[in-house]
Formats: structure tokens, sequence, C-alpha cells
């Protein structure tokens, strides 16, 4: 009877083991960020709670195109950054000049710049507005605009119905294709994410202080040419909005990598279309986040973006709006 109940003991003694090893990180880990949930990995519980700032009054309302009025002075087309809650980094921009802003709704299935050349050229006169965002992530910035096509903007039509473009297909062809390469040459065995190594702590999560989690994304190393090729689109995007008498801004949010890379010890893993005698500083339209955020690492600033997500923290979209701020909006 004893060998009986010591055998069953240690069989479900490691099966209590992992339950109570899997109850102790549901009770004090979370899997908050977007990076936190896509790799499975546990962070600190809470981490994201001490970060939320909310403004005393918020004119940056999130829109649909079918919804959007006439008359709106400032329209953005943007992606999870420009969606951002509970602190966008568009409010400073409606605080300086105390008018509302609105921020179309991500739509997946169009890139922000090819969403707004759809509206420039396809909308109503009358829900034009005088100032145009454009806001891209930067792993994105890249192929979205090589791929952007003048000839074959998007609807009025399709914007407010949310329609696939007929140009999705060869853009994620393209993009699937260059982005398996360099999960192969690095070894990522996940589908999205790479961790990294950091010379310093860059973050408070518990455990995690000294972790880059990124993209994949983020290790492409897009040829001259491919670059070349985009920077034209933009400013034929750029262009096409002065025609309708619209002042366009480009905002690139840096990839997370971008700005901790230079502290990981494997630094030439990553790229950035940000530093490096980068294209977009000779466009005065552009703004480029990093070269203001970069610097706040060397001075031992933490938190910058989140430990287990991609997006910058409440604090870090204050400053970039009120950077934003100082660009020549005209009004």
């Amino acid at each position: 009877m004893k060998k009986f109940v010591f055998a069953i003991c240690l069989f479900f003694l490691p099966v209590l083991l992992l339950v109570f090893n899997y109850l102790l990180l549901s009770v004090n880990r979370d899997c908050s960020g977007d990076l936190g949930k896509m790799a499975k990995v546990f962070f600190e519980k809470g981490y994201h709670d001490r970060f939320d700032v909310t403004p005393d009054s918020v004119m940056v309302k999130d829109i649909e195109i079918s919804d959007l009025p006439d008359s709106t002075l400032i329209l953005c087309f943007g992606d999870s950054f420009s969606n951002r809650r509970p602190y966008c980094f568009l409010q400073p921009v409606t605080e300086y000049f105390g008018v509302p802003i609105a921020n179309v709704l991500y739509n997946l299935d169009l890139a922000p710049e090819e969403a707004a050349l759809g509206f420039i050229m396809n909308a109503p006169q009358s829900k034009l507005p005088k100032i145009m965002i454009v806001e891209c992530a930067e792993r994105y910035c890249i192929p979205r605009l090589y791929w952007l096509d003048s000839t074959n903007p998007p609807s009025f039509k399709d914007l407010q119905k949310g329609k696939k473009h007929s140009t999705s297909t060869q853009k994620k062809s393209f993009d699937k294709e260059i982005m398996s390469y360099y999960q192969y040459r690095l070894g990522i065995k996940d589908n999205k994410t790479v961790k990294s190594k950091l010379n310093r702590q860059c973050f408070s999560a518990k455990d995690d202080e000294d972790n880059l989690f990124s993209y994949y994304e983020d290790t492409i190393h897009y040829s001259e040419e491919f670059i070349s090729g985009a920077i034209n689109k933009l400013n034929q995007l750029h262009y096409i909005a002065s025609e309708y008498n619209i002042t366009l801004f480009y905002v690139i949010a840096p990839n997370k990598s971008t700005i901790y890379a230079p502290y990981t010890t494997e630094p030439n893993n990553f790229f950035s279309i940000l530093y490096n005698n980068s294209p977009f500083d000779t466009l005065p339209y552009v703004y480029n986040p990093a070269r203001t955020l970069r610097p706040l690492v060397e001075k031992g600033v933490k938190d910058i973006y989140y430990a287990d997500d991609t997006h910058w923290t409440p604090a870090t979209a204050k400053l970039v709006g009120e950077e934003l701020t100082k660009k020549n909006f005209n009004l």
C-alpha cells in the first residue's frame, strides 16, 4: 500500500507543480501587450496600469469615414499609434491649436497612405481638410509607400466600406517573401517576435528590464532602390495633397528596436530607415520622432516604449505630440 501511495504521489507531483506554477503566473504575471500576447511571454501584472494618463479633455475623435462631417480642419489617417488610448500623440496638437482632430479609424484592408490618397482624390470637396496627418509605423512605411499607386486610388465608396483594394495581394505577397528570408537568416522560430539582450536596463517591468522584445520585420534591410522608390511615392502623395490645397504631414512612429537597438548585444541584426543619412531628413513635411526619443535612452529614461508591447508609453506619446506642434501648420 505504501508503495502504491508513493507511486501515485510521484506521478502527480510534477502535475501539481505545473498547476501551481500556472496559477502563480496567472496571479502575479500578465500578457497585456501585443508582444506579450503574441510570444506568450508573461510580464509583471499591472505593468501597463502605472503609465495610464488621461487628458482633461479629449478633442481627438475616432471616426469612420462614412460618419465624417463636412468642414473638418485636421484629419488623420494612421494605424494603432494614432488609435492608441488612453493617450494619443494627437492630443497635444488639439490642445496647442484649440481645434479638434478627426482620427479615421484604422482600416486593416488599406494602408494609411493608401486610404489618405483615395480620400484626397475621391472624397467630396466639402469633406477635404485643411491639414492631413498621415501616420505609419516605421516597419511598414517603406513597403506601403513603395506599392502606393496614384493611378489606382481606392474609391470613396471603398473607403467607406473598408473594401480590400486591388494592390493588396501583390504587396502582401512581396512582403511575406522578403520577411520570410530575414526570419530564416536570423533563425527565428516564432512567426513574429525577436528577443534580444540589452546591455542596460531600459524598462521597469520586473524580470524583463534588460530584454528587448520586437518584431522580426524590424530586421529587414531594404535596398537603396526600394527606399528611393518609396520616397518618390511619398513626395508624389505630398504633391497631390497640395494640388487639393491640403497641407500634408507624414509622421513615422519609430520601431521599438530603432530606439533600443544600439544598446543590444547584436545591434546589427536590426535596420532603421530613420538613421544613418535617412532620406526622410530632407523632407520638411516628415516628422521623425526617433531623433528625440533615442537620446532619452542614453540619459537613462526607462519605458519610452512598453517592455511587452511595440507601442510607446503615454508619456512618450505626449512628448511626440508636443514636438509635432512645432511643425509649420499655418492654421
